[in-house]
């Protein structure tokens, strides 16, 4: 364990395989705990914000830290204090939102956001999703997941309306799409829009998260860091998607799963298996020693019988 004081780990597509099922494997669960035993600081990564983490995350024993959504929140997993938050100012989430709004006024754009720990969700955004779901173009309704699961959730039917009756600005915000040529017009509208700088984050082709310019993962990890002492070379961070590039602006090595996208396997440090073979077990029991379990029939990640070895 000498090489590493603190892992951070992002959740679907990183220990997830599946947002639907929400299970970590035996082998990851093993290396995790092996490490917390060893002395390591763990810290889950997400652009969930607290009230989505669900009791499979919170209850975790061996989860330390929570850095949530995408970084602008940082806080204690069993206190609950926060110890960094970062939100976008309520006049920037309304200009943001009715930039996106006026650019893409002729196709359909579903809004998300998240503030004070709580998701909230158009209504059009959920029942696109059901729709997508119904015809097999997705293969879940994430809002209708979360909710299943107990998830802190709202539905709302306008997302300017409700952050005009907030007291204070919004952690998070996200945008989803049809099209990546929508998307694309977004993105491109609030790096013209000429107001307060935002870290624009692709998670999906046709989906973006917003937070403010210099709020991700990568410096929630620097301020985390910073808060325990610890060097930040001395820290390792897994991801698979765009709101895990940050982490690469970071001293930490960044290690990319073996599922994400090509755009963050260019700026990992390190390159492990896919979630579906436990690619964070894998690299943790590689360069940490930790103690692994695999499947009687060496087949990684197919949840079958499972041994120490």
């Amino acid at each position: 364990m000498a090489n590493y004081d603190l892992i951070a780990f992002d959740l679907d597509g990183t220990i997830f395989a599946s947002p639907v099922k929400p299970v970590m494997s035996p082998r990851v669960t093993e290396a995790l705990q092996a490490a917390h035993d060893a002395g390591v600081v763990l810290a889950v990564a997400s652009g969930r914000p607290t009230g989505m983490l669900g009791s499979h995350v919170s209850g975790l024993p061996f989860v330390d830290w929570h850095i949530t959504v995408n970084g602008a929140m940082v806080s204690d997993a069993r206190t609950h204090e926060i110890i960094s938050e970062r939100p976008i100012p309520k006049s920037t989430a309304l200009m943001v939102a009715r930039c996106v709004n006026e650019a893409c006024s002729d196709v359909f754009v579903g809004w998300n956001m998240f503030a004070y720990g709580v998701a909230h969700f158009e209504r059009a955004l959920v029942e696109r999703q059901r729709f997508k779901f119904a015809e097999g173009e997705e293969s879940f309704s994430f809002a209708d997941s979360a909710l299943a699961d107990g998830s802190d959730i709202r539905i709302i039917d306008s997302v300017i309306d409700t952050i005009e009756i907030l007291p204070d600005g919004v952690d998070k915000l996200g945008a989803r799409f049809d099209t990546k040529a929508d998307a694309d017009r977004a993105e491109h509208a609030l790096r013209a829009y000429g107001g307060q700088p935002l870290e624009i984050a692709r998670v999906k082709p046709t989906e973006l998260e917003i937070t403010l310019a210099g709020v991700g993962k990568g410096s929630a990890l620097s301020i985390l860091c910073r808060h325990l002492g610890i060097d930040e070379r001395r820290a390792v961070a897994f991801g698979d998607s765009g709101n895990d590039a940050t982490f690469a602006q970071s001293p930490c090595t960044f290690v990319a799963m073996g599922n994400a996208s090509p755009e963050i396997k260019a700026v990992a440090d390190d390159i492990t298996d896919s979630v579906t073979h436990d690619g964070v077990a894998t690299w943790l029991n590689a360069h940490l020693g930790t103690k692994m379990i695999a499947p009687r029939d060496d087949t990684p990640g197919d949840g079958g019988d499972f041994v120490i070895r």
